[in-house]
């Protein structure tokens, strides 16, 4: 069963948008890896949100660019390994707390956060023409999707319907 034939199912159009949405987004990631290449980026499509912020906000421990970049900690400290890996950042002991360690750019980041700067700005031209091609602001639209679901949760909404005799 090709991925066109499952999805004709109603239901499944419906019940399988967050797969739906995670396909498009490794599609996405997927050709912009090819992108990022022509360009020089030398770092996963993965790192760039914890690159960028580093490179606009200056030196940051794992738990301020996980807070700031709605990120499980988990995933900056691998994205960290990566860049630090590949020379783009180093680690900084902090002198006034022994305790706190901050990753900043190293020559080579600042190299890579440049080009990456002149990406988003391509980036976000591309994006538009996207947006006019399937008629609506993609980036909005999921914005949106993001606020209603921190109003009333999936858990909430299944609750509502199924839970309280609704069950349509």
């Amino acid at each position: 069963m090709s991925q066109k034939e499952f999805y004709e199912d109603d239901v499944l159009q419906r019940a399988y948008t967050a797969k739906k949405l995670l396909d498009l987004s490794y599609l996405i990631q997927s050709q912009v890896t090819e992108v990022y290449a022509r360009k020089g980026l030398i770092f996963p499509v993965s790192c760039s949100s914890t690159l960028l912020r580093i490179h606009r906000s200056g030196p940051a421990s794992v738990t301020e660019l996980a807070r700031a970049l709605a990120h499980p900690h988990q995933t900056v400290a691998q994205h960290l390994n990566t860049l630090s890996g590949l020379k783009i950042i180093e680690r900084r002991p902090d002198e006034t707390d022994r305790r706190r360690v901050a990753y900043t750019l190293t020559d080579v980041g600042k190299e890579q956060a440049a080009i990456l700067e002149d990406y988003n700005l391509e980036a976000a031209k591309v994006f538009e023409e996207l947006n006019s091609d399937i008629g609506t602001d993609l980036g909005r639209t999921l914005d949106q999707c993001t606020r209603a679901l921190f109003r009333s949760s999936m858990a909430d909404r299944f609750w509502d319907l199924f839970e309280q005799g609704n069950d349509q």
